[in-house]
């Protein structure tokens, strides 16, 4: 376990080392990178009306930001660029055994061993955009074993330069009601006004099923309407959900599945979640069960979210 009291010189190491810049000359990966990308929209002109499958690619990642995917296809010598807006995952061809027990750890739910790992990991120094999602992995393991002060620290470092879609689906957000434990309800208290728009929105997250709830619901508001961060804006929009009464849901749901299936789909699984919760306590089960099975049986990525959800 971290003290808390160390939480800073912690996450401050952390971030230093996650945050270095990858060296310009790299070794080609031994095992290909495989990429699952999100189908590109239809044209006016297709004839092709059948639903697309999600496509997928090996090669090798050069690079992922918050614009673009630089990727060289397997077979191929030039690069190819894809939105990064389409990236729904990522699985490294090749990875050191601490970063894949650090992973395995995670999502079999030993999230302290997980957190535990992180700067081991990230003294490795793996390609950026990689050290950025681990990080994020870090900051959710922090949430689920009441670190709220190491978890929105990470999250305000992550936030200080711009972050892919898919790291920005990880944001260590509540997206059902809940009671928060004490330790996550002081930290989100004391992170309301955070400089970092993704920390506020992770805090009011935690506030919305508390005595805070008046004071959350503003923030998340705040941050619905700035321009500035579009994703976390649509990220904000879903979160706002959660505060609706059953006559609102009942009122609202369909919008709120279409405003879900205009994002990009990577973001997708925690206001799907949050829409399914809600559904659930407005008594409309059924319209909720059309998703459940879908996160169920072809969950769109690995999310958190799903880890201790059970359809």
């Amino acid at each position: 376990m971290i003290p808390s009291s160390q939480y800073s010189r912690w996450t401050r190491f952390v971030v230093c080392i996650a945050l270095t810049v990858a060296s310009v000359s790299q070794v080609s990966a031994q095992t290909p990178d495989r990429v699952w990308l999100q189908p590109t929209p239809r044209t006016s002109t297709s004839s092709d009306w059948y639903p697309q499958p999600i496509a997928k690619t090996d090669g090798e990642v050069v690079d992922l930001d918050a614009t673009q995917l630089r990727l060289i296809v397997a077979g191929d010598e030039v690069e190819t660029i894809v939105a990064a807006s389409r990236v729904i995952w990522i699985q490294p061809g090749d990875v050191s055994s601490h970063q894949s027990e650090a992973v395995s750890d995670f999502f079999a739910g030993r999230f302290a061993e997980s957190l535990k790992a992180l700067p081991e990991v990230l003294k490795q120094r793996p390609p950026v955009w990689r050290q950025q999602w681990l990080t994020m992995m870090g900051a959710e393991a922090a949430r689920r074993t009441s670190r709220g002060q190491i978890a929105l620290e990470l999250v305000s470092q992550l936030d200080a330069r711009p972050l892919p879609p898919l790291v920005i689906a990880w944001l260590p957000i509540a997206w059902q009601n809940g009671s928060a434990s004490a330790d996550l309800i002081s930290a989100a208290k004391g992170r309301l006004n955070d400089p970092s728009p993704a920390v506020r929105l992770v805090a009011a997250s935690w506030l919305l099923s508390s005595p805070h709830r008046a004071d959350a619901i503003t923030v998340v508001d705040a941050i619905t309407s700035d321009t500035s961060r579009p994703r976390l804006a649509q990220l904000a929009a879903c979160l706002r959900w959660r505060s609706a009464s059953p006559p609102e849901v009942k009122q609202s749901y369909q919008q709120w599945q279409s405003n879900v299936q205009s994002m990009p789909m990577v973001l997708q699984v925690g206001p799907t979640m949050t829409l399914i919760d809600k559904l659930g306590a407005a008594g409309l089960a059924d319209a909720a069960s059309p998703m459940k099975l879908s996160l169920e049986l072809t969950p769109i990525h690995p999310h958190p979210s799903l880890l201790d959800w059970s359809p």
